[in-house]
């Protein structure tokens, strides 16, 4: 077997490092060279202050590890069907860090950067002129609400870790359209593969189910019963369940969702923030 050399770092890893810095603030993010234990091809360690992930590039594909839950990067988490930076970064993004913050987060106030993160929306949105309430529970969360063409989207910090978790619609009302919540979970969902992808799992048994699958085939989504919520996501970035007002209604695009989903890195958030915000962006 051919050994790669790991004296120079790969110019990808590079360019994931920049765009980093660009959507995860504070210490600058740096690729150096580095020896992936599962794969013998370039490699790179990238870190910033605490955060590290290794990223290995293969043939059109790219695999992903970092400290995960007391186990060190030494076998890969994740992998992304692509080798290019900004899938790379997305990647990280979404699934990485949050996990490497809930690992780092304060001992005393394991919630504190997600409700500082909620506060500090206030300017965001004031400086678009886009109406928002963002308010304290008697808990110790925070909320902030806006909305994204008919439907209502809270953020919401939970009370023990540095995520956000997001709902959409209403349960009481079911605000917003199946077709718009599509949209917005291409956001939140992996990098699609570029060749087709088939889940054969048969877990998608419903009409809504069915419906999601085909539109988000690489979304991993599951039902345990035909008139059960939809659950999508694995053990690493955003999770969450979608459901319609009425189990047995026609599924087309205009019908009223609700969906709930944990986990959203708060650099994530903020990465795609103005898609969240706007129905066209």
């Amino acid at each position: 077997m051919t050994t790669a050399s790991v004296c120079s770092t790969p110019p990808v890893a590079d360019l994931v490092a920049e765009l980093l810095c660009e959507s995860a603030p504070g210490a600058a993010w740096q690729a150096t060279a580095f020896r992936a234990a599962w794969s013998d091809g370039p490699a790179a360690r990238i870190t910033s202050g605490s955060r590290t992930v290794i990223a290995a590039l293969h043939a059109g594909h790219t695999t992903l590890s970092w400290s995960n839950r007391g186990e060190g990067a030494t076998v890969p988490i994740i992998a992304v069907p692509a080798a290019d930076a900004e899938s790379i970064a997305r990647e990280i993004l979404r699934c990485a860090l949050p996990d490497l913050d809930t690992q780092n987060a304060p001992a005393d106030d394991r919630s504190r950067p997600a409700r500082e993160f909620l506060d500090g929306l206030h300017d965001y949105f004031a400086a678009r002129n886009i109406p928002a309430s963002t308010w304290h529970t008697n808990n110790g969360t925070t909320m902030c609400a806006f909305m994204r063409g008919s439907a209502v989207i809270n953020l919401r910090s939970p009370m023990s870790h540095p995520t956000l978790d997001l709902e959409y619609g209403g349960r009481e009302f079911f605000g917003g359209t199946l077709r718009d919540l599509e949209k917005l979970l291409r956001l939140l969902t992996p990098v699609r593969p570029h060749s087709s992808y088939i889940s054969l799992d048969g877990g998608a048994t419903g009409a809504l189910a069915r419906r999601l699958t085909a539109q988000l085939p690489h979304a991993n989504m599951s039902q345990d019963s035909p008139y059960a919520s939809v659950s999508f996501g694995q053990n690493v970035g955003p999770a969450g369940q979608i459901e319609a007002p009425d189990d047995l209604v026609r599924v087309h695009d205009d019908i009223p969702v609700h969906a709930e989903v944990s986990r959203l890195g708060l650099d994530f958030t903020r990465s795609i923030l103005d898609r969240l915000i706007h129905v066209d962006a």
